[in-house]
């Protein structure tokens, strides 16, 4: 029988899980156990039990704590993340950025024991009013929340190692998350913008956004070999992911990202316009950069989500439009489906949707209209006067 690493055992299910002893709480001299089920072979499960008393140790986290600061039980929480590769990169990313702009300039400095529901309200309202961040600026609803993600976080794993008895995050409410409004073009403005755009070399990025209804990241990283012109659809397989200015590669928000797309005639018109403008100016353009993506600058090389967007925003004030994100052309494509009568569940699923609950909720603006034209065709079915012969 193979030996397995110390601490780790199986759970009789085919799982592994493992045990780790981080001290005696000096109060009670009872000991501090930690343990964490889910791996699925005893090397995973020894190589995480290894890693939390390795972080344990240099942090010199023991049971009952008590100069622990908020600094060094976020660093522990954090380099925890960092082990994890169940977590996307920009997951972590975001964790880190958000502790560092939101939590330590407040927080960080306070022993762990001082940090208190009411603290933790304190800080929550300060941040709401602009105090406490470095850019000043008061945060809305739903930033407060994303903020205190790795704040109860850090607090979980205290509980879990000891080092606090009681989370005092469940004793301090989120604030109550503000719903979004989708913003969209009307039909009339989308085509306006469209027609307004026509011969500009950027017209088949925006087409394929609003035609498509992909997120900003999928268009930039869509490349050609993902594209069948002949059977008239897009593959979904990845997309651009940003962590600060670099671009990286991401295998989706969920598992319904990954999909296919139908095309129309247009959309097939326009990348073949697409692919046509490309080549010929991967011939014309000096020190042009060889790529593999569909939409590139005039140079090569795939464009930046950030660079669609201000660039977006520039056109639509040029034309007297709304202002609208890359993403605003998204809720447009979907409003213009469900206006049409596309179904929201297939609406859903071809924008990668994983809840079409939840997509229908974010778009009833539209599904009041859906409702009565669906009752006036029932009617018309049911009790429209029979025709009368002439």
């Amino acid at each position: 029988m193979p030996t397995k690493p110390e601490g780790v055992y199986c759970d009789g299910r085919g799982g592994w899980y493992f045990k780790a002893n981080l001290g005696r709480d000096p109060l009670t001299g009872k000991r501090a156990q930690v343990t964490k089920r889910g791996f699925r072979t005893a090397a995973a499960a020894g190589r995480a039990r290894r890693e939390l008393l390795d972080r344990a140790d240099k942090y010199m986290v023991t049971a009952g704590s008590s100069s622990l600061t908020m600094n060094g039980l976020l660093d522990l929480y954090l380099d925890g993340l960092d082990a994890d590769a169940r977590l996307a990169a920009k997951t972590r990313f975001d964790y880190r950025k958000n502790t560092d702009s939101y939590v330590r300039p407040v927080l960080g400095p306070r022993k762990v024991s001082e940090v208190t529901p009411t603290v933790i309200l304190a800080w929550q309202r300060a941040l709401a009013k602009g105090g406490g961040v470095k850019a000043g600026r008061a945060l809305a609803p739903n930033t407060i929340r994303l903020a205190r993600a790795p704040l109860a976080g850090a607090f979980k794993l205290a509980v879990t190692t000891g080092i606090v008895a009681v989370n005092p995050m469940l004793a301090a409410p989120r604030p109550a998350a503000k719903r979004s409004i989708a913003r969209y073009w009307t039909p009339e403005q989308a085509r306006q913008f469209l027609g307004m755009m026509e011969g500009d070399r950027t017209y088949p990025v925006w087409a394929v956004l609003l035609g498509a209804g992909l997120r900003i990241g999928e268009l930039v990283w869509l490349r050609w070999d993902n594209i069948s012109l002949t059977d008239r659809h897009v593959r979904i397989v990845e997309f651009a992911s940003t962590l600060g200015y670099e671009l990286v590669p991401s295998a989706g928000k969920s598992r319904d990202a990954v999909r296919t797309v139908d095309l129309d005639d247009g959309l097939v018109a326009v990348l073949r316009l697409q692919r046509k403008l490309q080549s010929a100016e991967q011939v014309q353009a000096v020190g042009y950069l060889a790529t593999e993506y569909v939409f590139s600058k005039p140079t090569g090389g795939a464009y930046h989500p950030q660079t669609l967007s201000k660039m977006l925003a520039r056109l639509a004030c040029e034309m007297g439009l709304p202002r609208l994100t890359a993403h605003g052309l998204r809720h447009t494509s979907a409003t213009l489906m469900l206006a049409n009568g596309v179904p929201p569940k297939v609406a859903a699923e071809r924008l990668g949707h994983a809840d079409a609950t939840l997509f229908t909720n974010l778009y009833s603006h539209v599904v009041p209209t859906m409702q009565r034209e669906a009752a006036d065709r029932i009617g018309a079915a049911l009790f429209a006067p029979p025709s009368v012969p002439a």
